[in-house]
């Protein structure tokens, strides 16, 4: 795996939490390709999360843009009842590994912090790792699946997809 490759996978996963943290939706929604899965698995027991997203119960579980998309319409109108008001959020991003590649795709995880300052809960510090699977494209790296695993086994307040 060259330092190129490391770089640009490096790049994205700054960008992606930047632009969350900018509220910057239409750049943030264009990182993610046409069939992606977003996914928060819940921990089945104290060391296991669940596995299957589409049998199991799951914090979050997207599949494709369109439902990325009606996401962000939500957080948007103030139609979600997680993100009303919106709160502030800072993301931080490192420990990122590259842990396969292949021509079309990239497999990369990171660790992560996001701190939120939200009117209703008040300050909220949240972390735990990312699983990404990127694909390569003639625009560069995209996000085809995301799998955000949270540290917590409880939700104190809500989240959403901007929190995380």
């Amino acid at each position: 795996m060259s330092s190129g490759t490391y770089e640009a996978v490096r790049d994205l996963l700054h960008l992606e939490a930047d632009l969350l943290d900018r509220r910057q939706w239409d750049e943030w929604l264009a990182l993610y390709i046409q069939d992606c899965v977003y996914w928060v698995p819940s921990w089945a027991t104290e060391d296991e999360l669940t596995e299957d997203p589409e049998l199991e119960v799951n914090m979050i579980y997207l599949t494709g843009k369109p439902s990325l998309e009606a996401r962000i319409y939500r957080i948007q109108s103030g139609q979600a009842y997680a993100t009303s008001p919106l709160a502030r959020t800072s993301h931080l991003v490192d420990t990122i590994r590259l842990l396969d590649e292949d021509d079309e795709k990239i497999e990369a995880s990171a660790k992560w912090l996001a701190f939120s300052l939200d009117a209703r809960w008040g300050k909220q510090i949240r972390g735990g790792w990312y699983e990404y699977q990127l694909h390569r494209s003639d625009d560069g790296l995209r996000i085809a699946q995301k799998k955000i695993v949270l540290l917590e086994n409880v939700i104190d307040g809500a989240i959403d997809i901007h929190q995380i």
